[in-house]
């Protein structure tokens, strides 16, 4: 069976989804796993990483009025470990009426004000060693949100006004900690 357009733009989404992980994972084994008093687990940075993602591509959605079921599908299901709202199934909001994107949206908004513990970490490992952690990380996180504009054959690809907008907490904490972008 031949794939679809969204079948393959999915596909190199998951690619870079599980690039981003193997960096968290690496991360997490060389360097935080070996402190005791490190309070998180593997597991619990995947899901902060799912939730802050979600978060991002939910606000890339809302920005163009964008939530269709294959943009609600793509979103629901390229994460693997955590969700911005638990429990909650992302599909849902497919086509919802403004009110219920609204609410989605604010929730979307709260979890990006915070930059996610990854990044912080990536950052922590970054620092006055040029490793370049968190500029992958934020690549992929880029990479992704460009594959689901693509879903929608309306959106405006040259204008990523809506990724960078979506990102803005992850460029500000790179640059007050000097992590080149480069």
């Amino acid at each position: 069976m031949e794939k679809s357009r969204n079948d393959i733009i999915t596909e190199k989404a998951k690619m870079r989804y599980a690039e981003a992980l193997k960096i968290i994972g690496d991360m997490y084994d060389s360097v935080f796993a070996k402190n005791d008093a490190f309070p998180y687990t593997r597991v619990e940075l995947f899901a902060d990483f799912d939730a802050y993602l979600q978060a991002a591509l939910i606000k890339v959605c809302y920005e163009n009025g964008n939530f269709g079921e294959e943009s609600m599908r793509f979103i629901e299901n390229i994460t693997d470990y955590g969700k911005l709202i638990e429990g909650t199934d992302i599909t849902f909001f497919a086509d919802c009426v403004k009110d219920m994107r609204d609410k989605l949206a604010e929730k979307a908004e709260e979890r990006l004000k915070e930059v996610s513990l990854c990044f912080k970490l990536s950052g922590a490992v970054d620092s006055g060693r040029e490793v370049g952690a968190t500029k992958a990380l934020l690549d992929h996180i880029i990479k992704i949100a460009f594959n689901l504009k693509l879903l929608n054959g309306n959106s405006d690809v040259k204008n990523n006004a809506d990724i960078i907008s979506a990102l803005k907490s992850i460029y500000v904490f790179m640059m007050a900690n000097g992590i080149s972008i480069k």
